[in-house]
């Protein structure tokens, strides 16, 4: 796999949620109004509104948390509290259509008009999987070729190389990198793709994001601050003996603890 098939990924993914988007244009009212409920537009609002299109037993199947995670991470809301306003910075804009008449705003969305709209959603999920599976390959080839290397130093070269390497290394010259190979591309896609990465403006805070994209695609769980530097605890808070076979088996019962994976909460039915 080479570098420009993960650009092409990237661009050809939008593509197919532009088009669904297209699809439910028709109904951004409604969806507008089935979200807004006489209040803000909020991060809770909109996942349920979006878990409601599917199914209980589709809500019960394995792997439907990670879908509602998938859909969260791709609008940015998993940036987000609970009742914390969406804006449409925030890519949120297929849920800002506000309803023009009074008579539109009684309208409900039908049976058959939540297909589409569930379709949409599907599309994104099926897209960011599929993005997920292409760089986790291209990664995976790179991290083969170089064990030695770090992961940061990997998803640097990976930047580098995402921007056309020699060029410099920022989410705007990604962006103008993807304009030359796909010139057809239009300003939407791309300014769409570049809010996908980021939502800043800040070079440093872009280039934060960048990775944190990258880490987000292939896998790889981003550190917490307080992992990131990791003392040895003083033997009295341990409740331990100092020898090093005490130790290794603390330091891997609290890496065991840490690494379980967290519960996904799916919103009741309001």
């Amino acid at each position: 796999i080479e570098i420009d098939d993960v650009n092409f990924t990237i661009l050809s993914s939008q593509v197919r949620i532009y088009n669904a988007g297209v699809d439910i244009n028709k109904y951004k009212e409604k969806i507008y109004f089935a979200i807004e409920k006489g209040g803000k537009i909020t991060k809770k609002k909109v996942l349920q509104f979006i878990i409601n299109l599917y199914t209980t037993d589709e809500q019960k199947e394995k792997g439907f948390g990670d879908k509602i995670n998938t859909i969260e991470q791709y609008f940015h809301l998993d940036l987000k509290k609970d009742d914390d306003e969406c804006k449409n910075e925030d890519l949120t804009e297929t849920f800002w259509t506000v309803p023009k008449t009074e008579d539109e705003k009684q309208e409900v969305i039908t049976v058959e008009e939540k297909k589409p709209i569930k379709e949409y959603f599907n599309t994104i999920i099926k897209a960011e999987n599929n993005l997920s599976r292409v760089f986790k390959s291209y990664y995976n080839e790179k991290k083969n070729q170089k064990e030695e290397e770090t992961d940061e130093d990997i998803l640097g070269e990976i930047m580098k190389e995402l921007c056309g390497e020699g060029e410099g290394v920022t989410v705007s010259i990604f962006i103008e990198y993807l304009k030359k190979l796909c010139t057809t591309a239009t300003e939407g896609i791309l300014e769409t793709i570049k809010k996908r990465i980021t939502l800043s403006d800040n070079i440093q805070k872009q280039a934060e994001d960048f990775i944190s994209f990258l880490k987000q695609k292939i896998g790889i769980e981003e550190k917490k601050e307080e992992e990131k530097i990791n003392p040895k605890p003083k033997v009295e808070e341990e409740g331990g003996c100092p020898c090093c076979d005490c130790w290794g088996k603390k330091k891997n019962q609290v890496e065991n603890e840490s690494s379980k994976e967290k519960p996904v909460k799916i919103y009741n039915n309001p």
